[in-house]
């Protein structure tokens, strides 16, 4: 058996716009209209100077049933570059552009294989006129397909290497709309060697080998929701008919989102040093592609009473979009979430005269002198009977008795925080 290799790509969704997404610089909206069609270019791209033998494409090419005549053509052009490099492309859709969607009429190139709706179908994939792998796959006619169409799937006698196409929703994922669901045990009695999914926008080897099973994911992020890496799998195949999957990144803007802590910080100046460190992080987890992303402050500082006015968190998200946002490559700070609390001062609360403040006193107390439960437990005894005083309070560790008290405080902090919040 000849060695060959394939590239694996599944939920282009060209021409899909970025969603919650705000003000956006004019520059940055453009680079973010064609980021999808762009991480298909990149596809093509690795394609050709891989020189693969052919690409998998495993539905939702498009983002809608009424697909744009823009992404359409940018498909065809991809495509029609692979076939006048004389590689093969197969091609399933999904429930984002089913076959009863609109169409434009337009000519394929000729070693584009585009698999029908009706019943499964295999093309044969051959190398200097030898067969080297059959492609088995099907299209979705209409969006809701309820069916499970993996039990279609069965690889024919003495056949050579198997691969099945499909979109669908493998398992309990209730993450995705169960379209064409299936369980692994039906991919894995198919009898196929690699299965090529769609769908699930996650990257996921569902199965090792015979067959390997996996999700490529989306090639672009979208949403705060697709973070990190996103791309496709170049799978190699050695001449026992062993497949071997590399994940390579092919998005051309990553979302990234950070959870930031704000224990400690006082002022703006640190806060602004803060969140500068953090765009660098982020700098670097981009790999030089451009960034959106999202912050989350979380923790308790002195920082709180200033983070709760609105206005300075819209400041704080202006003046990172100026700066960072104007580099190249840029870093789009989209917008800065505030979960943060308010700092206590726990010996400056335990002067109060209050309820709390008597019961932070009380705490602290017994925090320093743990022997003195004794006495509390005499006067509980006093109060509910001496049996069921010991049961309760039986012997305590000094560990069980200091976690007892920071539990007790931690909810008279939750209360203060609480009620300065209103």
């Amino acid at each position: 058996m000849k060695n060959f290799r394939f590239v694996h790509a599944s939920d282009l969704h060209l021409d899909s716009p970025f969603t919650s997404l705000t003000e956006l610089d004019q520059a940055i909206a453009g680079k973010l209209r064609n980021a999808t069609i762009t991480a298909f270019d990149r596809i093509i791209d690795l394609c050709i100077e891989r020189e693969v033998d052919f690409l998998l494409v495993g539905g939702d090419i498009y983002d809608g049933a009424y697909r744009s005549l823009k992404a359409q053509l940018r498909f065809r052009k991809g495509l029609q570059r692979l076939s006048d490099a004389g590689i093969s492309s197969f091609v399933v859709h999904g429930n984002h552009d089913p076959l009863d969607g609109w169409v434009a009429n337009l000519e394929w190139p000729e070693k584009t294989h585009i698999f029908g709706g009706d019943t499964v179908q295999a093309f044969s994939v051959a190398q200097s006129g030898e067969e080297i792998a059959r492609v088995y796959g099907i299209s979705f006619k209409t969006r809701d397909v309820r069916k499970n169409l993996a039990k279609e799937f069965q690889r024919e006698k003495g056949s050579v290497f198997s691969i099945g196409l499909l979109h669908c929703n493998v398992g309990a994922n209730t993450g995705h709309e169960p379209y064409a669901p299936c369980t692994l045990d039906d991919l894995v009695k198919s009898g196929m060697d690699y299965w090529a999914l769609g769908h699930v926008h996650t990257r996921e080897k569902l199965y090792p080998r015979n067959p390997m099973i996996i999700y490529p994911g989306n090639a672009q992020g979208r949403n705060p929701r697709e973070t990190g890496p996103r791309g496709c799998y170049l799978i190699e195949v050695d001449g026992r008919g062993n497949p071997h999957e590399t994940f390579i990144p092919v998005d051309c803007v990553r979302w990234l989102n950070k959870e930031i802590s704000i224990d400690g910080v006082a002022t703006e100046e640190s806060l602004m040093q803060l969140l500068e460190s953090q765009i660098d992080v982020l700098r670097e987890e981009g790999e030089g592609r451009d960034v959106v992303a999202n912050f989350t402050l979380v923790g308790s500082g002195l920082i709180h009473e200033l983070l709760r006015k609105l206005d300075h968190v819209e400041d704080l998200v202006r003046h990172f979009r100026e700066t960072a946002g104007a580099e190249s490559p840029f870093v789009w700070l989209n917008r800065i979430e505030v979960k943060t609390r308010f700092e206590i001062d726990i010996e400056k609360r335990m002067e109060e005269t209050d309820f709390l403040g008597e019961l932070l006193r009380i705490i602290e107390t017994y925090r320093k002198s743990p022997e003195t439960l004794t006495e509390l437990q005499q006067e509980l005894e006093v109060l509910y009977g001496a049996r069921l005083t010991r049961k309760l309070l039986e012997a305590p560790s000094q560990e069980q008795m200091m976690a007892l008290l920071d539990s007790a405080e931690a909810l008279c902090v939750e209360k203060i925080t609480e009620d300065h919040s209103r």
